[in-house]
């Protein structure tokens, strides 16, 4: 009887939580972390993508950010040249950030970086993640703020690697991430740490992925795996092993993001994909 009571107590409380936690919607409004302030904007005439609010700033060593600067620019779907994955390891156990980096004909790169968007004071947890604590954003860079802010101001390990995909994946998921950033601009979301992170955002673009039967992939879930995925599915060539691949394509910490070739310094490691 006692057994009973507890079981329905604790049934009750479960039942409050989850009512609170869906009873809130998502929104776009109020005050957000300086660094996720703006959405970015993303409007398109044809093959060409007219980008605004494109981040890019720089920090002091304090890791605080100098005075805030965006870049609005224009890029035709058909100067795509090739994408490339970024994993960011912010701690142990697999806890990664992942990102792209869409490389164009002209030497320019956009970054995409699925994000849990915070308020003022916030700071991530992943077990805050699931509770709907945190809105969605995706942020729109360039490598020298967005890659350069993980790799030399936070230090974290960074690795780089070029994806093997035909013309026609790759334009699939470009134009995905595209329309990804006007429809959540459009409607706000919340970022989930199991559902909807920066991992399964980007797997959405791949028509072979299925959502349900990958749910519990540790690869997927810890996306400091996500390059042993990525190797199964073809996408990156390790000739020499992964873990040998994982060594050759480190961001170096001591390349200045302000330095004008730091996106072709982070590439210095002799591995060019095919086109």
């Amino acid at each position: 009887m006692i057994k009973r009571k507890v079981f329905t107590i604790i049934a009750l409380l479960c039942a409050t939580v989850l009512a609170y936690l869906f009873s809130t919607a998502p929104t776009h409004d109020g005050d957000w972390h300086e660094a996720q302030a703006l959405l970015p904007e993303v409007h398109i005439e044809g093959d060409r993508y007219l980008l605004r609010n494109i981040r890019d700033f720089s920090y002091h060593a304090d890791r605080s950010i100098k005075p805030a600067h965006y870049l609005d620019q224009e890029f035709s779907q058909d100067s795509l040249k090739r994408i490339w994955l970024g994993l960011s390891h912010f701690s142990d156990y697999g806890l990664a950030h992942s990102f792209l980096s869409f490389e164009f004909d002209d030497g320019r790169y956009l970054v995409a970086s699925v994000e849990a968007r915070m308020r003022p004071g916030q700071s991530y947890s992943p077990f805050a993640g699931l509770l709907r604590r945190y809105h969605k954003i995706i942020v729109l860079g360039t490598e020298r703020d967005l890659i350069g802010l993980r790799s030399k101001v936070r230090e974290e390990r960074v690795l780089l690697y070029p994806l093997e995909l035909t013309a026609s994946q790759r334009l699939r998921v470009f134009t995905g991430m595209m329309r990804d950033v006007r429809t959540l601009r459009e409607k706000p979301s919340f970022y989930n740490t199991l559902f909807d992170n920066c991992t399964t955002s980007l797997l959405r673009h791949d028509q072979e992925n299925h959502f349900w039967k990958n749910i519990l992939d540790y690869r997927i879930l810890l996306p400091g795996f996500a390059d042993e995925y990525a190797v199964q599915r073809g996408w990156i060539r390790a000739d020499k092993g992964l873990a040998h691949l994982r060594k050759e394509v480190v961001v170096r910490a001591d390349i200045d993001p302000d330095d004008g070739n730091f996106s072709i310094g982070i590439r210095d490691i002799g591995i060019m994909p095919s086109s």
